[in-house]
Order: structure tokens, then C-alpha cells, then sequence
């Protein structure tokens, strides 16, 4: 009887975050409350006319669109099936056998299980005031150096400076930027890396599943260097982006309306979860995502609170910051839930 590789038995499962009841009640996996934009429904109905077809295996259409947006040769990205598959790709190509990576302590846990499947070393540098400690991690020889901006689960930023200096001053071969809630800032310093990319001078990840609501799709792209796209191609699964995922995205891309209405709904249902919270007694780390971390150190009281109040939210202690829980942005009657639950 075969048996898998050992190190493969040192790898926990992914986790996935919980649903209430409710859409307004689930706030534990940092999906759209607002959903996807009307358009994306219509280019899927075209789509699925032409079903029997295979997707383009290059999603030309899709990268023509991401290359006019971000200033950067359509050669410069790779469309992946979430950016999950995105980080296993770098990971296999560029971690494999005997590499080494260094992330944030907590990590996100696609960098730490992508490095293990791939038997690379990972040193897991501890955040510093709820954000990524850059100064230790650049001392850290390494392949790989992951830096989730903003970071998840936290929701801290880092700027575009402090990323400039990291990148010239780190000891790691390829930085990689996952922006996953960039869109969602509003600090005016913590802006895009894509101009790093687009120098390649490092990689940068991006995902339709946050601000585009478009989760259960499955799209996400990196930007970065012809050459690393290039190998990235050759190890790259050819039909991994349905058809229906890839008119899904460009129309989404094509509705920046529904991008912008998303965002603000976001920044200001987020500053009034963040009060109610505080007025309930809580500290809550100042966030530039679409979710907010509690300092709970009654962490398994709250979550069993919000829960009786129709709330699904995140335990800390899953997410590898025991003592706190993380609550995803919510709808209006979500707040409510949230404020009812508290009361």
C-alpha cells in the first residue's frame, strides 16, 4: 500500500470560517455583504451559453483589462483559481525541495501550508504591535518572503515606504505582496505595491473574492515579472479559471460603481462595528480590511455570545491570536445583530 509523504502528515487542515443562519449574521470569512455587481450575474448567463467550450486557458480578456487598469504588459500577470493557487504555484516553483520562506507570526495560512506541502522551512517571524515586523524579517535569509498588506488577521497596513525599504533591504531572493484587502484602506500611505511589480522588483497578489464578491467563483492574479509569470505558466493547471469565473471578473472590473459603493459601505459600517464594540468594553486593533480584530480575552464567551445573537464570527485562537475574535464588516442588519447580542 502506498503511503503519502511523511511530511505531509505535519499539515493541519484549512479551516474555513462558519455561516449563521443569516447573510447578515455570517461574519466570519470577510465575504461581501453587498455581494457581486448586477453586471456579473448578466455576463454569466452569456457565458454559460458556451459552456461546452474549454475557458481560455490565458484569460486574455481578463488580463487585457487588469493590464489597462494597473499600467503594466498583460505578460506581467497570471490568472489563478483564487489566489490560493497562485501561492502553491510559487511555492512548488520556487520552495521546493529543501527552500525556505519567513512570513509574519500569525501567518496567512495558505503561505504556511503551501510551504509545507512543498517540504520547505518556514521561520514565522512574530508581528510587532499587530503589524509585520519588517526589520526582523528582512534579516531572515530566505527564498521566499510573504507579506500580507493589510495583514489578515489583524487588519494593520503597511505603507508603500516601508515596503520600498523592505524590499531593497531584504535578505530573501522574491518578495511577495498579498493585497487581498487593499482596496479597502483608507490610510493614504499604505497604498499598492503594483509599481513594485510592475519593476519586477517583487510579486503581488490579488484576489476578486473581497471587494468584487465574487468568493465562490474562485479568481485571483498576481503581477509580476515576465519571467516568473513564464514559469509559473509551464507548472500552471491549463483550464484551473473557468469560463464563467473569467466573464464574471471582467465584468466586475467593468462596474467600478459597484467597487466604490462596496468600499464605502465598508469604511463606514466598519468604523460604526468598531464602536459598538469599544462601547461594549473592547479593544479593537485599528484596521485597514474588511474586518475588525477584537482583543477578547474572553474570547469563547464572546464568540458563544454573538452566536446566541445569530452572529457567526472568527475565534482568535483559530486564526493563531488567542484572546481575540474577528468580525468580518457586516450589513446594516448586521450591526444590529451585533449591538442586540452586545447589549
Amino acid at each position: 500500500m502506498i503511503e503519502p509523504r511523511p511530511w505531509l502528515s505535519r499539515i493541519q487542515p484549512y479551516r474555513p470560517g462558519t455561516h449563521a443562519a443569516t447573510e447578515d449574521g455570517s461574519m466570519a470569512s470577510n465575504e461581501s455583504p453587498l455581494g457581486a455587481s448586477p453586471q456579473v450575474a448578466r455576463a454569466m448567463a452569456d457565458a454559460v451559453t458556451r459552456a461546452h467550450h474549454y475557458p481560455d486557458p490565458l484569460a486574455a480578456e481578463l488580463r487585457e483589462e487588469l493590464a489597462a487598469l494597473h499600467q503594466v504588459d498583460p505578460e506581467q500577470i497570471l490568472i489563478g483559481n483564487g489566489s490560493d493557487e497562485l501561492i502553491f504555484l510559487l511555492a512548488w516553483a520556487y520552495l521546493a525541495h529543501g527552500g525556505h520562506a519567513v512570513c509574519a507570526d500569525p501567518a496567512y495560512r495558505m503561505d504556511e501550508i503551501s510551504s509545507q506541502v512543498v517540504d520547505a522551512r518556514l521561520t514565522k517571524v512574530p508581528l510587532a504591535d499587530w503589524t509585520h515586523d519588517l526589520e526582523a524579517m528582512a534579516r531572515v535569509e530566505a527564498d521566499i518572503a510573504y507579506v500580507v498588506n493589510p495583514h489578515n488577521p489583524t487588519g494593520t497596513a503597511l505603507s508603500r515606504a516601508d515596503l520600498e525599504r523592505f524590499v531593497a533591504a531584504s535578505r530573501a531572493r522574491l518578495v511577495v505582496v498579498d493585497e487581498a484587502y487593499i482596496d479597502f484602506s483608507d490610510d493614504p500611505t499604505a497604498t499598492t505595491a503594483i509599481p513594485l511589480a510592475r519593476r519586477g522588483e517583487a510579486v503581488v497578489l490579488r484576489t476578486f473574492s473581497k471587494i468584487h464578491g465574487l468568493a465562490g467563483l474562485r479568481v485571483g492574479y498576481l503581477v509580476a515579472g515576465r519571467d516568473i509569470v513564464a514559469t509559473l505558466r509551464k507548472i500552471r493547471a491549463p483550464f484551473s479559471v473557468s469560463a464563467l469565473a473569467q466573464a464574471a471578473a471582467v465584468a466586475a472590473l467593468r462596474d467600478p460603481g459597484h467597487r466604490n459603493k462596496v468600499r464605502e459601505h465598508t469604511l463606514d459600517k466598519r468604523t460604526a462595528l468598531t464602536g459598538i464594540l469599544t462601547g461594549a468594553g473592547y479593544d479593537v486593533v485599528p484596521s485597514q480590511a474588511n474586518f475588525v480584530l477584537v482583543q477578547a480575552p474572553d474570547e469563547e464567551q464572546l464568540v458563544a455570545r454573538l452566536a446566541a445573537g445569530g452572529v457567526s464570527v472568527r475565534p482568535g485562537s483559530t486564526l493563531g491570536v488567542p484572546g481575540s475574535v474577528r468580525m468580518s464588516v457586516p450589513t446594516a442588519k448586521g450591526l444590529a445583530l451585533v449591538a442586540q447580542a452586545l447589549a
